[in-house]
This record gives structure tokens, C-alpha cells and sequence, in this order.
């Protein structure tokens, strides 16, 4: 390893300090603390958490010999952030750290119990993580129950957040039996789909822990600059999680209480409601669909967009169309790609074109087939070199297997004849439409189910339309984001049979 990990600076986002005593104050974190528990934050950054508790104490007329100082304890990763801290308590409280607070990774700090665990992990996904850290912490997810083995990592386990390991591994390790943490974190692992449904199990190295409380701050700007959903949670350990729990969004700056609890699985994203509701899919029956109209994301080009995306065409004769001006390729591998303007009834010419170099069955064409299409291989050719450079585990086992004009998110699928699509970045309401012939999903800003035929389209489309459905989509409290696009918050309201 060439960078020592005291130089790392992952996912930090410092919590302003101002939240902070939000916290303690909603959680009687203080008084817990003047009443003699110990409190640990485990990625303190420049200890923002810590002195929040110090001014609470300030606020209230008490000194700093008054205040137990020396049940606060932290530990930072980054050298300077530690050094920060340190510092700061020096100046601005007169108290020597040394002894409490530790400059180490959260993941090598020899184990201590505490009574509260007051913490903002980094926020960052496995895949964005320095290679040489990815290496490291491989092992650690497995070790504290987010990953089943090593091959998750590359498939959708990958997008699990290192802030859910923080809070397992801390959860497991640092926390006293029926302890409680409190963390600012990422809310994606309480609601995304997919990568933290290990999370969701509330369970490390078989211990229970419950989520108790969760406070949504919605729109409200905590963290200027930041777009990733976000809340304040509240853990116990040694405890069963109890449904609904109280859930607290931020509402023109009022916090409406409500209700949460997973609803189609036990480890599946809570949804959100009012208390004095039923919840969402009370008395929902699910329809039945074969095993072949499983919701699918549309086409990813792992950022090749310029490639394969073009903004305009004309036909040339009939086997040759020009794109974006300039560009002549086959017709045969072009097709219409679905933009937002599309979904409107008025607008159902195509705005965009994808090249798609697949056979029918959804294969990627051989080498030699694409080099019998003259026109199609002199332009692949020509930008061999940024797509053997893309990115990602996914994309890469394409390179390797010898296909770097592959794209993700093709097959079959994609050639059937109708398409029920909904679109999910910026949409608050949820209307599946069919679209007939060569029509292609646009990444994950849609989804949608494949179909052979007109009626099964339209019977679709129409149990897709059951306000039910939508009412559940906005439960999950992913209104707007690209988050309504994956597949498997539709697929688990369908039975699929051969």
C-alpha cells in the first residue's frame, strides 16, 4: 500500500455543529452524558459532535470542571482532521484529548465498549472507494455480515455504503450491551433496494440491534452541498426491531411524526406513512407475469454516452443512416432511445439513437460479424480505446471476455416488441406507458417490463396503474430520484411463473 491510511479522506462531511445539538437534544444524548456514560465517536473529523455537548453544558452555566470531559471520546482516520480536533479543545476549551481521543482507521482500533455511539460516518460507495482501501475492507463486509462472499462485491453488493459498516462494525465492537448509537448517515440504507438489504437484517456477528427512531431532514439543507439523502438515526443493541417505528420528516420545517416498516420483506426498504393509516399494499394482490417480463433498468454505457447516444438522424439509403451529422453506421444496430419528451402524448418522434452492435437474442455481435459491417467497424475501431478504458467490474468482464464494444443493461429484453415504461428521475407521479417497435430505455433514468404481445402490454400496463402502487412508490420517500427506476421495487409486486 503506497498511501498510508492516516492521509485518507473518505466520504467526510462534516456536521455542523449547530445539528449537532440537534441531535442531543432530540436524543437526551446530554444528560445521558453529565449523568456519567461514556460517548464515542468513531470518525470525529475535527470533533464537531463532541464540543456540541461541551456548549450544550456551556449554555447551561456549567465549566468545563463541571462537565465529565473525560467520558468523551473520538477517533479519526485523517491525520490533520485528528490533529484539528485535538487542537480545538486545546484553544477554545483548555482540555488535553491526547489521552481520549485516537488517530487510527475505525477498522483497526483495538475494541472498546461505550455506553452511546455518537458518530457521521464517511458516505461513500464501495465502488468509489481508493483501490487500495477497496482491497482492504473486501474482507471486512463479509466479517460483519453486510456481504455473503467476495463475488457480491462485484455484482450489486458493491453499492453498499461504507457508512453501513461503520455502523456494524462499531454496533459489534464499541457499543456496551444494550447501548445506544445515534448517527447521521445516508438514508439509502433504510431505503434503496438492493445493496443494504444485509443492513437491513440489523444483525452483526449475531447480535441484534433495532432501529428505533429516524429523523428525515427531507429537504432541509444540514449539509450545503450535499444531494444524498440524509437523516439522523437512532440504534439500540441487544434488541429486536419493533414495526411500525417512528419515522420524523421535515416539513417546512415543522417534524410530522410518522409511521415505517418494511412491507414486501422483512429486510426490505421501509416505507413511510401516516400514523393513522393502514400501510401501504394492505390489500394489494399481486398480479401474475412470466419469468420474461421482469422489470429491466434501459441501456448503460458505463460512460460512453458519446459513443453510443447520438442527437440526430436521416436515412441514407436503405441500409445506411447518417448520425449527428457526420456518422454513417448501419441501421440495422440503430434505435430510437427514449428521452423525457417522449413520455408526452405529442411528442412520439425520437429525439435521441442508440447504437446497439447486438444480435436479436441480446448477444454482443462477434468481432467478425461487426467487421463485416464495414461502416460499423471502422467506428467501434476508432474509439477502441476509451471503451477498453471504461470503468467498472461489470463492464471490464465484457473487455476481458474480448466484447469492449459491450454495453450493460442489454439482452433479449431489450428486442421484444412492447415495452411498459416509466420514467423515474424527476417524476413525482408514476405513469407507465407502452412503447411499440425498436423503442430503448435511456439508463436509469427509466425502467420498464418487456412484453411479446398488445393485450399482455395493456393488462401491464393497467395493473401497473393501480393507485396502490403508486401510493407504495411514494412511501419509500425516493420521489424524483433515479431510485423509482430499479427494478426490483416493481418486481416484488408481481408473481412471476413459467
Amino acid at each position: 500500500m503506497t498511501t498510508k491510511p492516516n492521509t485518507y479522506s473518505i466520504g467526510v462531511i462534516f456536521t455542523p455543529i449547530d445539528w449537532a445539538s440537534f441531535a442531543c437534544s432530540k436524543f437526551d444524548i446530554y444528560n445521558s452524558w453529565i449523568n456519567g456514560s461514556t460517548i464515542f465517536d468513531p470518525t470525529m473529523g475535527q470533533g464537531n459532535l463532541l464540543a456540541a455537548l461541551i456548549e450544550i453544558g456551556r449554555l447551561k452555566g456549567l465549566s468545563i470542571d463541571q462537565m465529565p470531559v473525560q467520558n468523551l471520546f473520538g477517533n479519526e482516520l485523517n491525520s490533520e482532521h485528528y490533529e484539528e480536533a485535538i487542537d480545538r479543545f486545546k484553544q477554545d476549551y483548555k482540555v488535553d484529548m491526547q489521552s481520549n481521543f485516537t488517530n487510527s482507521d475505525i477498522f483497526e482500533l483495538e475494541p472498546t465498549e461505550y455506553d452511546i455511539i455518537f458518530g457521521n460516518p464517511p458516505w461513500m460507495n464501495f465502488t468509489e472507494l481508493p483501490s487500495e482501501y477497496k482491497t482492504k475492507l473486501k474482507s471486512l463486509f463479509i466479517e460483519y455480515d453486510l456481504v455473503e462472499n467476495p463475488k457480491k462485491m462485484l455484482l450489486g453488493s458493491s453499492r453498499i455504503d461504507i457508512a453501513a459498516l461503520v455502523i456494524q462494525k462499531t454496533i459489534s465492537d464499541f457499543l456496551a450491551p444494550n447501548g445506544h448509537a445515534y448517527f447521521f448517515q445516508p438514508l439509502s440504507l433504510l431505503l434503496n433496494d438492493g445493496a443494504h438489504d444485509s443492513f437491513r437484517r440489523y444483525k452483526v456477528k449475531g447480535i441484534d440491534f433495532s432501529v428505533k427512531q429516524v429523523f428525515d431532514f427531507n429537504e432541509t439543507s444540514v449539509f450545503p452541498g450535499v444531494s444524498t439523502r440524509h437523516g439522523l438515526v437512532h440504534y439500540r443493541k441487544n434488541e429486536l426491531v419493533k414495526y411500525p417505528i417512528s419515522y420524523y420528516r421535515c416539513i417546512d420545517n415543522e417534524w410530522l411524526e410518522q409511521h415505517a416498516a418494511p412491507i414486501l420483506s422483512s429486510t426490505g426498504p421501509l416505507s413511510v406513512y401516516n400514523k393513522n393509516s393502514p400501510s401501504p399494499l394492505a390489500n394489494f394482490k399481486p398480479t401474475h407475469l412470466k419469468k420474461s417480463a421482469k422489470p429491466r433498468q434501459g441501456i448503460n454505457t458505463s460512460g460512453a454516452n458519446s459513443i453510443f447516444f447520438f442527437n440526430s438522424y436521416e436515412d441514407i439509403d436503405t441500409d445506411t443512416c447518417r448520425l449527428n451529422k457526420t456518422i454513417l453506421l448501419p441501421k440495422i444496430f440503430v434505435f430510437p432511445l427514449l428521452v423525457a419528451e417522449n413520455f408526452k402524448k405529442s411528442s412520439i418522434s425520437p429525439k435521441k439513437w442508440v447504437l446497439l452492435p447486438y444480435t436479436q437474442e441480446g448477444k454482443p455481435l462477434e468481432k467478425k460479424t461487426i467487421q463485416s459491417h464495414v461502416l460499423l467497424w471502422n467506428y467501434l475501431k476508432q474509439h477502441q480505446t476509451s471503451l477498453i478504458a471504461r470503468k467498472g467490474k461489470m463492464i471490464q468482464t465484457w473487455r476481458d471476455r474480448g466484447y469492449w464494444w459491450a454495453l450493460l443493461g442489454v439482452g433479449k429484453y431489450n428486442f421484444a416488441p412492447h415495452k411498459v415504461v416509466w420514467e423515474a428521475y424527476g417524476r413525482r407521479t408514476f405513469e407507465p406507458t407502452i412503447f411499440s417497435g425498436r423503442w430503448q430505455v435511456n439508463q436509469s433514468l427509466q425502467a420498464y417490463i418487456p412484453t411479446g404481445d398488445t393485450p399482455e402490454a395493456k393488462r401491464i400496463q393497467s395493473a401497473l396503474k393501480n393507485p396502490i402502487i403508486e401510493d407504495y412508490l411514494h412511501s419509500l420517500k425516493m420521489d424524483g430520484t433515479m431510485n423509482w427506476a430499479q427494478p426490483g421495487k416493481i418486481s416484488k409486486l408481481f408473481n412471476f411463473i413459467d
